[in-house]
């Protein structure tokens, strides 16, 4: 899952770069215990030809994963400038407090996974810069008390 959630969220910061902002990126899984994350992505960019936007995204997202990454790859959902639905919002202040910092101390295997009570998430991992940052932060400290010893 930590290959899943890194890649993807490189490869989002990429894509952000060539189109813009997204404002939900997001795995989700509905059970704890489920292997398997779906990814959602809310932007007001996306095109309404959805054959068009998932074939980007597909090409610039899921290909690039390799074959554990994908293990733990269920699907992906996106949502246009015209969608709104409290699942919505709700990710999206999620997306917003992760970006501000506000979940440092609920890491787990360096990636962050909110519970929740929503039936279509009860587990949430954003994909914001922040992971990046603190999963490069986190192996260099590990490389260098590896060096020191």
């Amino acid at each position: 899952m930590r290959n899943l959630a890194l890649t993807l969220a490189r490869n989002l910061g990429t894509v952000e770069r060539e189109r813009g902002p997204i404002k939900v990126k997001c795995l989700v899984c509905k059970e704890p215990d489920d292997i398997f994350w779906d990814l959602i992505l809310w932007a007001d960019w996306f095109t309404p030809n959805e054959r068009a936007r998932l074939s980007y995204l597909l090409e610039k997202l899921i290909k690039p994963l390799n074959a554990e990454a994908l293990m733990h790859f269920s699907a992906m959902i996106t949502y246009g400038a015209n969608d709104d639905s409290p699942f919505l919002r709700s990710l999206l202040t999620i997306q917003r407090n992760f970006d501000q910092g506000l979940y440092a101390t609920t890491w787990h295997d360096e990636i962050i996974q909110i519970r929740s009570t929503m039936p279509q998430a009860s587990l949430i991992v954003p994909l914001g810069h922040r992971l990046i940052e603190g999963t490069e932060a986190a192996s260099e400290a590990m490389m260098t008390a590896a060096e020191a010893r």
